[in-house]
């Protein structure tokens, strides 16, 4: 149970970080998140895989950044919502040559955002890295 001093809104979003060495895929992500592909759960995380691509709001081509500019300054949209770690992050993937996407998932949006939004995730492959444990209520 979750119990917040302060204000308190009915909806909440959660900021994500996805790095990885190819384009995003369905495959991927799946192994990412444990589901096997004959999982009952495989919609209910196929639906969270395109609800993070529609809320990429920025990437990262790192061919084409300052790597001397702050990281900040990489992402076009909100780039407040990253913690330290996360920059480090970025700057290990700007190092390594890999990919960057940055988004929010929103709670109003529908029930499978809602769902994973009112908590934080992290989950981590050779493949693919994604960092939710910006939730921001």
């Amino acid at each position: 149970m979750k119990i917040r001093a302060g204000f308190v809104t009915n909806s909440s979003s959660t900021s994500f970080l996805i790095i990885s060495q190819d384009d995003l895929n369905p495959s991927d992500f799946l192994s990412l998140m444990g589901v096997d592909k004959a999982s009952p759960l495989v919609d209910l995380f196929l639906r969270l895989f395109e609800d993070l691509l529609e809320g990429i709001c920025s990437n990262v081509d790192f061919a084409h950044v300052d790597p001397n500019a702050p990281v900040d300054k990489w992402f076009s949209h909100r780039p407040e919502g990253m913690s330290s770690w996360m920059i480090e992050k970025l700057k290990d993937a700007q190092r390594r040559g890999l990919k960057a996407y940055y988004g929010f998932l929103d709670s109003e949006s529908d029930s499978v955002q809602m769902f994973f939004c009112t908590d934080s995730f992290e989950a981590e492959s050779d493949k693919v890295y994604i960092n939710a444990l910006n939730c921001i209520w």
